[in-house]
């Protein structure tokens, strides 16, 4: 889990940096299995700064993970495998003048994995929104039920001229940067998201910038039934 713990504060700084793309799919079969791919797309001077020794020592340790280094390597022996997940794979590539790194997960349990991922300790991170994400077993139909709320934080009791700036400065930052979610199945029912023509599958493209907004109030929410048979 330290592996695990350790990349998703890397994570987290390389967010607020406004420098990351994400992009998720879910491909449910028939079993109720599915295969996960996770793409972390990140801007190659980054990748080559969080590849730096020097880098590493300064956030804490050389033995500090870093998920494109990383990337591509057999999942670590003595760490073991996230709960509800039966195997763990990651390749590295390139979009335009972002270096990736996509790791692939078969999940054997979808709603232990789920489950697992609450355990995980995150850094507390300002601005980082909170999340509220559940996965069950619909009552009448062969398939899954998901909610995903995102609350953006509650910012600082600053003045007025000072919060307007700081707006601006995070909406400059995560121009064009985005967080992609897709779920396919049998047949996608009641979602928010976007329906392909054979409902079959359903996609969030949700601005980075609307999860580091000043909005307590206002939730980012994902939904959506999955029916795998």
């Amino acid at each position: 889990m330290t592996y695990v713990r350790m990349g998703t504060a890397l994570l987290l700084v390389l967010m607020l940096a406004g420098c990351i793309e994400i992009t998720k799919n879910a491909a449910f079969r028939e079993n109720g299995e599915a295969r996960v791919e996770v793409e972390m797309a990140i801007s190659a001077e980054l990748v080559a700064l969080a590849s730096n020794p020097a880098f590493a020592k300064a956030a804490g340790g050389e033995g500090i993970p870093n998920p494109f280094g990383d990337c591509g390597k057999p999942w670590p022996a003595g760490e073991p495998l996230p709960d509800g997940v039966r195997s763990v794979e990651s390749r590295r590539g390139k979009r335009g003048d972002m270096e990736t790194c996509t790791m692939v997960f078969d999940v054997a349990d979808p709603i232990a994995a789920i489950e697992n991922t609450k355990k995980v300790s995150v850094p507390a991170v300002e601005n980082m929104p909170k999340q509220d994400f559940s996965l069950t077993r619909l009552p009448s139909a062969p398939g899954y039920r998901l909610r995903l709320s995102m609350t953006p934080a509650q910012s600082a009791d600053i003045p007025k001229e000072a919060a307007q700036m700081a707006a601006a400065m995070m909406k400059a930052m995560f121009a064009d940067r985005y967080l992609t979610l897709s779920l396919s199945g049998k047949r996608i029912e009641n979602t928010n998201g976007v329906l392909s023509d054979d409902k079959s599958k359903v996609t969030w493209r949700l601005p980075f910038a609307s999860l580091v907004s000043s909005a307590p109030d206002k939730p980012v929410i994902v939904e959506a039934d999955i029916i795998y048979r």
